[in-house]
């Protein structure tokens, strides 16, 4: 009797922890949606919560006794996942204001074939520690031919001009034909 009671216990700890991953994954996707992100994840390429999910996943169909043709189904499915956030992984930086009052991400990447075209998202750190908004709608893009492939001296972020904590402007470096870039903080 007592076995029985400490392996539906373990059962129903698991199912809380799965349940509670679970509601964490809605709320990472529906701050996605507005444009909010936490920075531990973002800065991991959403690798974390993807792996602390399978775990959940793994621990749960162990208790559960979940056919393994789908272990085995939702494993590839995670692989795919994985390698493609491997191929579009961004790497990020972080810049701040010549008063210290804002704090700036950069999620940076670049593609290279004979010029190299660079991208960037810019995130806000907001009040809230942890979280930050993203900014811009789209990717900044600029292309450089031969010179640094190195993104954020591309960009020039050792020369921005910082306007009122409410706007960077970036000159780009000399290897691109690309003008002053401006990037609004405060949408």
């Amino acid at each position: 009797m007592n076995q029985v009671y400490k392996k539906n216990q373990k059962s129903d700890v698991i199912l809380i922890f799965c349940l509670l991953i679970l509601a964490f994954d809605v709320l990472v996707f529906l701050l996605a949606i507005f444009g909010y992100y936490f920075t531990f994840i973002k800065s991991t390429n959403n690798i974390l919560p993807i792996l602390v999910t399978l775990a959940a996943f793994y621990a749960l169909a162990r208790v559960r006794k979940i056919e393994k043709f789908w272990v085995i189904f939702l494993t590839i499915i995670v692989a795919l996942i994985l390698g493609w956030f491997s191929l579009t992984n961004n790497s990020y930086d972080t810049i701040n204001s010549p008063t210290g009052n804002i704090k700036v991400m950069i999620g940076h990447r670049n593609v290279s074939l004979g010029e190299t075209n660079h991208f960037y998202n810019f995130y806000l750190y907001s009040s809230v520690p942890g979280l930050m908004k993203k900014v811009n709608d789209e990717p900044l893009f600029i292309m450089s031919r031969g010179g640094s492939n190195d993104s954020l001296e591309v960009l020039g972020v050792d020369n921005a001009e910082w306007v009122k904590d409410e706007k960077i402007i970036f000159d780009p470096s000399s290897s691109t034909n690309t003008g002053l870039t401006q990037v609004d903080l405060k949408r």
